[in-house]
């Protein structure tokens, strides 16, 4: 038979439907004992996928489902969506049945949401990397302008520059106090004791009262400011470390930790709000005397252990300046000074008192505060709310939670047990080479 002449010819010979409409493309893979029903089979399913792959690519909804992602281009696109739709099968039996019960519309849906969640993610992950930027911080070397005496017995916990005077507050158990210094001569003009139960943290001024913290006994103190009188005391929820009062009276508190806490001054055992640190993105720990001179909202910490003041941000809690006093202290200081831990800022002449425990001279700074550095910032407000939530970023949130409504489930746990359940549980229809037409 003229059928069977040929047959030895398509031995070894797989047939792949070709893009353009043509006749089916041949590729050599080592296939034996092929049937002439087989190779039959093989030669219409070939025209019938060249002929989707035209209707594939009419398809208006396909053209717009590649537009919409913006692949590398419409044409590589839709043969990409082609390859997908046409099915992978493993003898030529199962592809003609494949041929005959096309599931591809399925498999546009499952690339669709694949798309869908990938770009919200990307989006996600983008405003992310944003966040995670790392923060500049500008690091100051202080200058010098004024050296003072300081009584290097006192253990400095607290440091406060009012009507030209340093109000010092002193620590450890037996020897705590507060007191009046001359910042002229560094002399002690008024001075009170604590009893020694108490261990003195810092002070800062409120109502025109002087405020002095404890360190653990949940205690805090309130002095008249011209005679150092105790006036009256409040309770501190945790341990007082450092403490300042802002030009419009809000008052901070800090415990040691990475976080500062707002107080009320009317009620200074309420805690109205609170803070966390951060220094390029990560929370630094071991805040402890606090300044806060300035409208802007700056907050002044020295760190614990370091001859560190860090400027923070009031309204993000970033650090945005670092000043080291560590080359001051080694040039001025002697083996029995200890960290840094007092800061004052001195209205009259805008420059900072510092001094430190057991240090045997105050020291008259210019932190050199840059106006437009480290201020509040009202573009970091607006920033989250113009343009960096896209209608796309929406569009898909939105169908992100149509998605995951609980109501929805039952509907697409149909789609994708349709989508991925095996097509061999289709017994496939018999298919005769007599069903071929005349000529393939």
């Amino acid at each position: 038979m003229a059928e069977n002449a040929g047959l030895d010819s398509f031995t070894n010979i797989y047939f792949f439907p070709s893009i353009d409409g043509s006749k089916p493309s041949k590729f050599p893979y080592e296939i034996s004992d092929i049937s002439l029903s087989g190779i039959g089979a093989a030669i219409a399913s070939g025209d019938r996928l060249a002929s989707n792959i035209t209707i594939t690519i009419n398809n208006g909804v396909v053209r717009l489902f590649c537009i919409l992602f913006s692949l590398n281009s419409l044409t590589s696109c839709l043969l990409l969506v082609n390859a997908r739709l046409r099915p992978i099968l493993t003898s030529m039996e199962h592809r003609s049945y494949m041929t005959e019960h096309r599931g591809g519309h399925k498999s546009v849906w499952l690339i669709f949401l694949i798309l869908l969640f990938s770009s919200f993610s990307a989006s996600v992950s983008s405003n992310s990397s944003l966040d995670n930027e790392p923060k500049n911080v500008e690091k100051i070397s202080p200058e010098v302008i004024e050296i003072l005496p300081h009584d290097s017995s006192a253990f400095t916990q607290g440091l406060l520059f009012l009507d030209s005077k340093l109000y010092e507050s002193t620590g450890l158990y037996g020897e705590s106090s507060i007191r009046i210094v001359n910042t002229t001569t560094g002399e002690i003009e008024l001075i009170t004791n604590l009893s020694e139960i108490y261990f003195a943290e810092g002070i800062t001024v409120s109502n025109n009262s002087i405020i002095q913290l404890t360190w653990r006994e949940n205690i805090g103190f309130i002095y008249n400011s011209s005679t150092l009188e105790n006036i009256g005391n409040f309770s501190i929820d945790g341990e007082g470390w450092g403490i300042c009062t802002t030009p419009n009276g809000d008052i901070w508190l800090s415990d040691g930790s990475y976080q500062l806490s707002k107080i009320n001054p009317n009620n200074l055992s309420s805690i109205t709000d609170s803070l966390t640190v951060f220094y390029n993105n990560s929370p630094i720990n071991r805040l402890n005397e606090l300044e806060c001179p300035f409208d802007s909202g700056l907050i002044f910490s020295n760190i614990w252990l370091e001859d560190k003041i860090l400027a923070i941000n009031s309204s993000t809690g970033d650090v945005c300046s670092e000043y080291d006093f560590s080359e001051i202290r080694m040039q001025y200081e002697n083996n029995n000074s200890r960290e840094l831990n007092g800061i004052a800022y001195d209205h009259e002449s805008s420059l900072f008192w510092i001094t430190g425990k057991n240090w045997s001279n105050y020291y008259l700074v210019d932190l050199q505060i840059n106006s437009d550095f480290c201020q509040l910032s009202e573009k970091s407000e607006i920033c989250c709310t113009e343009d960096n939530f896209s209608l796309f970023d929406f569009l898909l949130l939105i169908s992100v939670a149509i998605f995951l409504m609980p109501f929805s489930w039952p509907i697409f746990g149909m789609i994708f047990y349709k989508i991925f359940r095996r097509q061999t549980q289709h017994p496939p229809p018999p298919r005769n080479i007599e069903e071929l037409p005349e000529g393939q």
